[in-house]
C-alpha cells in the first residue's frame, strides 16, 4: 500500500539505512538455538487464537524449541514488560507491538538486540530497514478501513470517509478502539487529527460511539449487529466475512491506515538463539505466509498477492504515522481523547 504524500516521505526516510548486524547461517542458528529450548513472546498484532498457532506451527518447524504465547493489547504489554524489567525478572525473549513508539523508547534504553534476519531481503521495499541500526523489523502489518454489517447498512449507506462516522444516522451505531490501550487505534487517531483536527474527538464522542480496548472488538460489536459501522481492520473483517458472516469493508477516499507492526529481541534474553530463529521465521517462513493468508493477512513479501480482495501492499492510498510521530503525537492524541470521552 503506498505510502501517501509527506506520510510516504517521512516513514521512507527511516528505511534508508541498510541495518548494520548480519545473521548467521540458520543450521548454526537452530543448534544453538535448540539448546535453549524455548523462547516468550509478547505479541500485540495477532489475535490469541493465531497467535497461540503460530507459536505450534515454529515448534513444529523446528522441533526442540517451545514458544510460550502471551497475547494483549499494546499499552497493556508494555507495560507489563516494563514491570519485568524493573523487578529484574525479564520473561519477553521477543517483543511484538502495534506501537511504534515503544520501539524507540525500548531502543533508547538499549533493552533491545540488534538483529537482521536475512529474510529481511524479502519484504517489501517500504517495510525494510524501519530501523537502521536493525534493532527492530517489521514483522506484521495489517490496513485500518472502515467495517459495516451488510444486513443493518445498504447500498448509498455504506460508508465511503471516515468522517462518516460523524453522521447522526450512526449515533449510537459505531464503534470505534481507545489510543491509550491500543496501539493501532493509536495510529489511526493521529491520523484522524491530522485530517480533521482536534474537535474531530469531542464530536465523535457526541455521536455516542462504542469505545472497545482492541480493534479486534470494533469486527466483532459489527459482525453481531451490536453496531452497525466500526473503523477497524479489514483484514479481520474479510476473515470474519469468508466464514459467512454479514461483514464488508470499504477503503476510505482519504485511505486506509496502515498499522506497521515490528518486532525485536529483547536485550535480557536468556534465549538470544532461540529469538533470533523466532524473528527469522516471523519474517521468512513460508508458515507465516500461510497462516497469515488463511487469516486474511495482507503478504509483506513483494509480489504476494492477498487473498479476499484486499487490496496488495502498495496498491491503495494509504496513510501511516511514523515512530517519530507515535512517540511525541500520541500523547496529545490520548488527551485529546480522554477530554472527548471521558476515559
Amino acid at each position: 500500500m503506498a505510502l501517501t504524500r509527506r506520510r510516504f516521505g517521512a516513514l521512507a526516510a527511516t528505511l534508508a539505512a541498510p541495518a548494520l548486524v548480519r545473521a548467521q547461517p540458520l543450521d548454526a542458528l537452530y543448534a544453538a538455538a535448540k539448546k535453549e529450548g524455548e523462547l516468550t513472546w509478547y505479541v500485540v498484532p495477532y489475535p490469541s487464537e493465531l497467535a497461540e498457532t503460530m507459536g505450534r506451527r515454529f515448534s513444529e518447524r523446528y522441533p526442540g524449541i517451545r514458544v510460550n504465547v502471551v497475547r494483549t493489547t499494546a499499552q497493556v504489554a508494555f507495560q507489563r514488560l516494563n514491570q519485568d524489567l524493573k523487578a529484574g525478572t525479564p520473561a519477553c525473549d521477543v517483543f511484538s507491538s502495534t506501537d511504534l513508539a515503544h520501539f524507540l523508547d525500548l531502543k533508547a534504553r538499549k533493552l533491545l538486540l540488534p538483529y537482521t534476519p536475512p529474510s529481511v531481503a524479502q519484504l517489501d521495499r517500504h517495510l525494510q530497514n524501519l530501523d537502521p541500526d536493525g534493532a527492530y523489523h517489521v514483522t506484521s502489518a495489517f490496513p485500518m478501513g472502515l467495517v459495516y454489517n451488510k444486513q443493518k447498512v445498504q447500498g448509498a449507506d455504506v460508508p465511503t470517509s471516515w468522517n462518516d462516522l460523524l453522521d447522526p444516522k450512526w449515533r449510537g451505531l459505531a464503534s470505534v478502539a481507545h489510543p491509550g490501550f491500543s496501539g493501532a487505534a493509536g495510529a489511526w487517531s493521529l491520523e484522524m487529527r491530522r485530517l480533521y483536527g482536534d474537535a474531530w474527538f469531542k464530536k465523535l464522542a457526541d455521536n455516542k460511539v462504542q469505545v472497545g480496548r482492541s480493534t479486534i472488538d470494533t469486527v466483532t460489536t459489527v459482525n453481531s449487529g451490536e453496531r452497525s459501522v466500526s473503523a477497524g481492520p479489514i483484514t479481520l473483517a474479510a476473515r470474519v466475512a469468508d466464514r459467512g458472516n454479514p461483514v464488508g469493508w470499504v477503503v476510505p477516499k482519504e485511505g486506509l491506515v496502515m498499522v506497521v507492526s515490528p518486532s525485536a529481541v529483547m536485550a535480557s534474553s536468556k534465549r538470544p538463539n532461540a529469538s533470533r530463529l523466532f524473528m527469522e521465521w516471523l519474517i521468512g517462513s513460508d508458515d507465516v505466509v500461510e497462516l497469515g493468508r488463511a487469516e486474511f493477512g495482507i503478504p509483506l513479501r513483494t509480489g504476494l498477492k492477498p487473498p479476499g480482495g484486499l487490496p496488495a501492499m502498495g496498491s491503495a492510498k494509504t496513510l501511516a504515522p511514523t515512530p517519530q510521530q507515535m512517540r511525541d503525537e500520541l500523547p496529545q492524541v490520548v488527551e485529546l481523547w480522554k477530554d472527548a470521552f471521558g476515559v
